[in-house]
């Protein structure tokens, strides 16, 4: 039974779209796990700055007037560290949710973009099959 043009067409979209559908699907469960957690997920530069305040004052901006920049009281930097810390939990989340709704669209696209054209690859099966 040769196929049609049309059905090899259909075929390879939706081919097209399970590769596509299979790659965000990939990266939807990887922004679930940053929701889920983002201690975890966010890059090792920004935990390993929040993990003791050495390192948080060390990492600080490096500027020609470090000499005029003073080291504030154990207490405070610690403040300023885990305030700092959870700014960047709340940035690695809401970087984890747009992802999230950027690959929900493209799933959803792809299904929408997949059913049609299986039903078009049927249709052209059918047809093909009848004319012979």
């Amino acid at each position: 039974m040769k196929k049609s043009i049309l059905e090899i067409y259909a075929l390879a979209v939706c081919f097209a779209t399970i590769v596509c559908f299979v790659i965000a699907l990939g990266i939807s469960i990887y922004d679930i796990v940053r929701i889920a957690k983002p201690e975890f997920t966010m890059s090792s530069y920004e935990y390993n700055r929040h993990q003791s305040n050495d390192a948080y004052w060390k990492s600080g901006d490096s500027c020609s007037d470090d000499k005029k920049r003073q080291r504030p009281a154990d207490e405070e930097l610690t403040k300023q560290r885990l305030a700092s810390y959870q700014q960047s939990i709340k940035s690695e989340l809401r970087d984890a949710f747009q992802s999230l709704t950027q690959t929900v669209i493209i799933l959803s696209i792809a299904v929408i973009v997949f059913l049609v054209h299986w039903r078009v690859a049927r249709r052209a099966r059918e047809a093909n099959i009848s004319t012979q």
